[in-house]
């Protein structure tokens, strides 16, 4: 795809200018997957709160389908409002998506075929043809697992496998543990594909390089710490929009025994002692 070139080239001089300052092919991949985790973290926030509040107003978007059902003009236009007025965008959550792919398509080629969008002046173009020289705890990076024959050689592929799996079924547990149980059978079929991507992750990571394992492994252990602070930062918000309702409420209060009068006021008070009695 011609749209991903430019992306690849992009991340294969980064991969080898990482490389000359740490020397290690494994390493250059751990910290690439993080900067470009870093750079799209904006990207997965919009998304994030773009699906709970798609999520958030299903229910009332049924009741409006319910409602409406036989005047869908009306319905349209009742959902455009509903939409205006919670601050809903319904392309929000698959824009960032849109955005990040490329990048994803592109860091997948490089570590696939590293030799293709290396520069080839750079050290590390040098080294991926020597692969005793991009070793990354006794693994070489740019063969699978499935290509050793010796079961003792495959021991660390077979780790590192087993810890992709098990990083991406925490990171799934977290995700359902956010949406809870659902009645819903579109939701709960899309929970049970959830439940089944990590075995279908360490089943490709079988048969794929093993620098695109370490890329998996990686952005899993990125993603559950992202998905902490994600969390952190919607209650935080949800915070900060309780105090200031209850702020709203409180001078709504103050302004409407305003309103009504000292002496309404004062049987107010008294209505209040009355009720702590």
């Amino acid at each position: 795809m011609a749209i991903i070139e430019p992306f690849a080239l992009a991340i294969g001089f980064l991969l080898s200018y990482i490389y000359d300052y740490v020397a290690s092919y494994g390493t250059s991949i751990v910290i690439l997957t993080v900067i470009i985790n870093i750079i799209i973290f904006p990207l997965t926030l919009r998304q994030t709160r773009s699906t709970k509040r798609m999520q958030d107003a299903q229910p009332e978007l049924k009741r409006l389908q319910k409602q409406y059902k036989d005047n869908k003009e009306e319905l349209n236009k009742k959902i455009a409002e509903y939409y205006k007025e919670k601050g809903i965008n319904p392309l929000g959550c698959v824009v960032p998506l849109l955005v990040q792919m490329p990048i994803w398509f592109a860091l997948f080629r490089v570590l696939r075929e590293p030799l293709l969008f290396i520069p080839k002046e750079a050290t590390l173009y040098s080294q991926l043809g020597d692969h005793s020289s991009v070793l990354f705890f006794n693994m070489d990076l740019q063969i699978p697992a499935s290509s050793i024959s010796a079961w003792i050689d495959r021991a660390p592929y077979i780790v590192l496998i087993l810890l992709v799996v098990g990083t991406a079924l925490i990171q799934q547990n977290q995700l359902t543990k956010k949406q809870g149980k659902s009645n819903n059978q579109q939701q709960q079929q899309m929970q049970m594909i959830g439940k089944v991507m990590p075995l279908f992750f360490g089943f490709i990571s079988w048969t794929l390089p093993s620098g695109l394992v370490v890329y998996f492994l990686t952005g899993n252990i990125f993603r559950i710490g992202q998905q902490a602070v994600i969390v952190k930062l919607e209650e935080n918000q949800s915070d900060k929009s309780n105090k200031e309702n209850e702020k709203k409420n409180e001078k709504d209060e103050e302004n409407k025994e305003k309103d009504e009068g000292p002496v309404n006021n004062d049987s107010r008070k008294k209505r209040k002692k009355r009720r702590r009695k």
